[in-house]
Parts: C-alpha cells; structure tokens; sequence
C-alpha cells in the first residue's frame, strides 16, 4: 500500500481540524493575556529609567552652573520652543518631547519631567528624593 492513499483508494486528507486550530487560538490568546501586564511593566520602567537619568545628569550641571553663579537655575527645557536651562549647557540624551521644569525652593529645587505618553517623574534635589 503506497503512503498517503486509504485502503479504498483515496488519498488521505492531511491537516488540522477546526477544534485543533481554536485550541491553538486559545492558548496564543491566554499566554498574550499573561505576558501582556509584563510587557507594559517593563516600558514604563524603562521610560521612567530614562527620565531619572536625564534629571542626573541634569543635577550634575546645576551643581556646576551653582559653583560659577552661586545659585541654582530654573526654568523649562522644551525642545520645541526656547529652552530656559541652555544656560546650564545641559540637554537630554534625546529630544523626545519631554519637558523638564525646575523650580527653586530654597536651597534645593524640584525638577519635574512630563514626557509626551504621559509619564511623570518629580525629584527634588540634590536631597535625590521623591517630590511630596
């Protein structure tokens, strides 16, 4: 008997069934749903990593700019208008449309990033804390 023929003489269907097909579909779909939550995780941490690596470095030419001036700096770093914190010589890693704000508070300053997906991060410095 030649492979692939049935003993009536028709070949044999190869294939999946329907049910076989909607299993499949079943299981990509619940391992989506699980991996999902982990995925949307990690983003967000690595948006909110770039964000307090640009406000590092960021404190690194403020405590500069404070050593020449004898004061901190404020003012807003957009990149789609003039950006008051040029005079630090400081400018993020990519212009990605995050606007950094510093405000002066006495002997520290808070420096709020708000990136463009909606991510907001706020530290105050250099006590290198979570704003209240």
């Amino acid at each position: 008997m030649n492979k692939g023929i049935c003993a009536h003489g028709r070949r044999a269907q190869t294939g999946f069934t329907l049910i076989e097909l909607m299993i499949v579909v079943g299981i990509v779909a619940i391992i989506s749903a699980i991996a999902m939550p982990f995925y949307t995780d990690y983003i967000e941490t690595s948006r909110q990593a770039t964000l307090i690596n640009n406000i590092a470095t960021m404190e690194a030419f403020q405590e500069d700019f404070r050593l020449r001036n004898g004061a901190y700096q404020a003012g807003v770093y957009n990149a789609g208008s003039d950006a008051d914190l040029l005079v630090l010589g400081w400018a993020p890693q990519a212009d990605d449309g995050t606007v950094y704000t510093i405000v002066l508070a006495g002997g520290s300053y808070r420096v709020t990033a708000a990136s463009p997906d909606g991510t907001t991060l706020c530290r105050q410095l250099p006590e290198k804390t979570a704003c209240p």
